[in-house]
């Protein structure tokens, strides 16, 4: 079920709303819709979804919590209508398993729309995509992949054990940040190949680094000379009650570095010569997932697990992208931006995918898209990647989900090597 799923991850960004307040966003909704829905108010659990839906159109989760609010309600045919339209966004959910759909599991409608997203579990959608290198090594949990285009390596980094892999070009695999550097959970990571620097983001990770549950995430941006691997600073956020969680980051061509905060809907930056900052701090958006700039630095790209946000960096507005009819664009972790088109990671629905979304002139709205990758046999949480040339070259199988539970952890023989896609950004589908 997704009612207390979702409410646990816009606790963050509502609060109490009183007289004289803007009008409601989604993410308040939803938080009051799952608390109605949690002290038996059927009623309000309908009206809260039914706005948010509004608000949100073509977001899967609110989609598929407005069917079961519509199916407990006595609506059988606008619940089964809401289901068809969560499955026509090519997303699967498990529905048997959900009593909340009871009241309609015997219509035709139903059972049509169960069958149609069962197929997209095993339906294969791909674009040529191969392997541009293994990391012969278990428990590297890889996550984010940079580039230098001076020196032809590219680099990968290791949430599990806290260090920057580097592939020469000639394909010789070292550790280019050994673990023990003072680098938590490696995570995002960029290349300032002006500055020959290597930015990668950090904070601790109990499932992967040996932090204790409970531990403060201890987040840093941390900034590397690219050719010798020496630290040169460890960048702090500024102090808050709601310290941040960095996973992800950007490069702008200015030298200017974006920071996500994935629990808050933050976004910090550092630009040359001053101190890491809050840059943008907006209930437009939950907790920040990925980020991408535009080459002239006039535009910046977010994610937030829920959708796609584009961001005036002179202004600092924020505005939703339209969901295209026939994608949904919730659940994209890794972004990147090259020649007006966005290149989308998605591991927080099923089937994992990755997206190339063209954009319109302006940029504020996507003109078409379509799936690259589905279904691909290496993926096991596909995470973040890079953009060189025509490709993307992401990393195929984080496997942190295998992590979670603390008590029992992975065996190194249940884990698969690191895998690098190189998924080609102009090939035909098949």
């Amino acid at each position: 079920m997704k009612k207390v799923f979702l409410a646990a991850l816009f606790a963050a960004c509502t609060g109490p709303l009183g007289a004289g307040d803007p009008p409601k966003t989604a993410f308040a909704l939803v938080k009051e819709a799952t608390a109605a829905y949690q002290r038996g108010d059927k009623v309000a659990f309908l009206k809260g979804y039914e706005e948010a839906a509004r608000l949100r159109p073509g977001d899967v989760w609110i989609l598929y919590n407005l069917a079961c609010a519509q199916a407990i309600n006595g609506q059988t045919d606008a619940a089964v209508a809401s289901l068809e339209r969560f499955g026509a966004l090519r997303v699967v959910a498990d529905f048997d398993g959900d009593k909340d759909l009871d009241a309609i599991k015997q219509t035709a409608g139903y059972k049509k729309v169960v069958a149609e997203t069962a197929a997209l579990r095993t339906e294969r959608i791909g674009s040529g995509s191969t392997v541009a290198f293994t990391i012969p090594e278990k428990e590297v949990a890889p996550e984010g992949v940079a580039y230098d285009p001076v020196t032809k390596a590219f680099f990968v980094a290791s949430v599990r054990k806290g260090k920057v892999i580097r592939i020469g070009p000639d394909g010789k695999i070292t550790d280019f940040v050994a673990s023990g550097s003072g680098l938590r959970s490696a995570l995002g990571m960029g290349i300032d190949p002006k500055r020959r620097t290597l930015w990668v983001a950090s904070e601790a990770i109990p499932q992967m680094n040996g932090a204790r549950e409970g531990d403060p995430p201890r987040s840093a941006l941390f900034e590397f000379d690219v050719d010798t691997g020496k630290l040169r600073r460890e960048h702090a956020p500024p102090e808050s009650p709601n310290p941040p969680y960095f996973d992800d980051l950007a490069v702008a061509a200015d030298g200017r570095v974006y920071v996500n905060d994935g629990r808050t809907p933050r976004i910090y930056a550092l630009e040359p010569g001053k101190g890491l900052a809050v840059f943008l701090e907006t209930d437009a958006m939950r907790g920040t997932q990925g980020l991408a700039a535009t080459p002239d630095g006039r535009t910046l790209y977010a994610s937030d697990y829920a959708g796609l946000y584009r961001i005036d960096v002179a202004t600092k507005a924020v505005t939703r992208l339209p969901v295209p009819a026939d994608l949904a664009l919730n659940g994209i972790d890794g972004l990147a931006c090259t020649n007006g088109r966005l290149v989308a990671i998605q591991n927080g629905i099923e089937p994992h995918r990755i997206l190339l979304l063209e954009l319109a002139p302006g940029g504020a709205a996507i003109a078409r898209g379509r799936i690259l990758e589905m279904n691909n046999p290496h993926f096991d949480e596909p995470t973040l990647g890079t953009v060189v040339g025509d490709a993307l070259y992401v990393s195929a199988n984080n496997q942190g989900h295998r992590y979670y539970d603390l008590k029992n952890p992975p065996k190194p023989g249940d884990l698969q090597d690191a895998v690098i896609l190189k998924v080609p950004l102009s090939a035909p589908p098949r």
